[in-house]
């Protein structure tokens, strides 16, 4: 079914249609740059999957917070690497159900989700929550073995969503730094987040450091640059307190 055996979802799930851009026209109150980004961007969106009570033999979940009536599986044919960020939160917020969406860009393939909240001011919107986003990944990427669903929790939606974005976090740590085989996908995120941040943090310094002309300037910004350094070699390290 296109390439996606590795996440083992039964037949009865699959769908196979086609997302005309028309949809998100009509209902996303695109702005003239988003249809644009579309336009340019987005060659076919496919609705691949459907998994939900009637398709597989897994409850829906809802409390005061979420509703995980299904999850879905979409995949995204782009020409190019542009704002696929933007396009993310646009098909998520059009589409108000707990996703994998799968952008591919010729051979590649980069995956994007994210839990999805009930909005506090319009209950029929959601909230879209922390994006877990990996890189390009070619065909023999590590991770797509690691993403056998019948391996993951069944108990309801919000278990299986959980499970599919903590095993892409482990992953996408995994990416950085040896992991430990026993982090959660809590402890990988924050963990990947604090190391994004003193990455961020240590561009900005040296963008600065360039334009500075004081001494004592340059001093102070080099000495923050290495603490940094020594921060995220801690992290690196394993040092999740260091």
């Amino acid at each position: 079914m296109g390439g996606y055996e590795f996440l083992n979802i039964p037949d009865s799930c699959f769908i196979g249609n086609t997302i005309y851009k028309k949809l998100f026209y009509e209902n996303a109150d695109l702005s003239a740059s988003d249809k644009s980004l579309f336009t340019s961007v987005i060659n076919k969106i496919s609705w691949l999957y459907c998994l939900k009570p009637e398709t597989i033999n897994i409850a829906a979940y809802r409390d005061e917070v979420r509703d995980y009536p299904e999850i879905e599986g979409i995949e995204v044919l782009v020409h190019k690497d542009y704002k696929l960020r933007r396009i993310a939160e646009i098909i998520m917020r059009t589409i108000p159900y707990p996703m994998l969406l799968i952008f591919k860009l010729e051979d590649k393939r980069q995956l994007y989700l994210a839990h999805q909240r009930i909005s506090q001011s319009d209950s029929n919107k959601n909230t879209i929550e922390e994006f877990i986003v990996t890189d390009w990944l070619d065909g023999n990427s590590d991770l797509f073995k690691r993403l056998d669903i019948k391996q993951m929790r069944f108990t309801n939606f919000f278990a299986l969503y959980s499970d599919i974005v903590d095993t892409v976090s482990i992953y996408n740590l995994s990416t950085m730094m040896p992991a430990d085989d026993n982090i959660t996908g809590l402890e990988a995120r924050k963990l990947a987040r604090e190391i994004e941040d003193i990455e961020e943090e240590m561009i900005d310094l040296r963008h600065k450091l360039k334009k500075e002309s004081q001494f004592n300037r340059k001093m102070e910004l080099n000495i923050k640059i290495k603490g940094l350094e020594q921060r995220k070699n801690n992290l690196l390290g394993g040092d999740i307190n260091g």
